[in-house]
């Protein structure tokens, strides 16, 4: 469903990635694992085709990214960006949203429950918390009922309440889905982990 064949990133002379190759087809729950500055966040943003490999490609579902287009409608991702608009409420920013993907799929709905957004519908998000901005992106990210999640560092930055919370969601979440976090740890969740070293991955390696 996601391959990444001899991915190479490079900003300017300093090579982010080297030789990156990833292959996930099957269903389940998948961590990349690295220091601040390993590249995490660059290689997530190639494998959701918001920025493009200086050489390698990058195929989801058999189709090369650059060449097809249509990837996005089964794609949902959190970055670390906040995306809502702050004047507007959780509930009308993901109405917005979901006019834009045409979908405002029971998955999203559901989400509220489960990281205990119910209450904060009719909250304007500057008036939210961090981590309550976190959730509200996450469900913005499952708004087109994707097929694959890409999440950066989607742990980060929360309380202990809300990492179970946001842990429960992806484990749920990848029993029939592929869901990709990035994290600057180990995860404390049963996940397979790829670690990020100086732009180069290692494959089932998760010492």
């Amino acid at each position: 469903m996601i391959e990444l064949i001899d991915v190479w990133k490079r900003f300017k002379k300093n090579w982010v990635l080297r030789d990156v190759n990833l292959k996930i087809e099957d269903c389940g729950l998948f961590a990349i694992v690295g220091d601040n500055g390993s590249g995490k966040t660059t290689l997530l943003k190639i494998m959701c085709g918001l920025i493009k490999p200086s050489k390698g490609v990058v195929k989801i579902f058999g189709k090369d990214v650059r060449k097809d287009r249509g990837y996005k409608s089964i794609v949902g991702v959190l970055l670390h960006e906040n995306v809502l608009y702050e004047e507007l409420t959780v509930e009308e920013n993901l109405r917005f949203y979901a006019n834009a993907y045409g979908c405002y799929s029971e998955l999203a709905k559901d989400a509220f429950k489960t990281l205990g957004l119910d209450g904060f519908r009719d909250t304007r998000v500057r008036d939210l918390s961090f981590g309550w901005k976190k959730r509200a992106n996450l469900i913005r990210a499952l708004l087109n009922d994707p097929k694959i999640i890409l999440l950066d560092e989607p742990l980060s930055g929360l309380d202990e309440k809300a990492r179970q919370d946001v842990k429960n969601l992806l484990i749920n979440l990848s029993k029939d889905r592929i869901v990709v976090f990035t994290s600057p740890t180990k995860p404390d969740v049963e996940c397979e982990v790829f670690k990020l070293e100086n732009g180069v991955l290692h494959v089932g390696n998760s010492d």
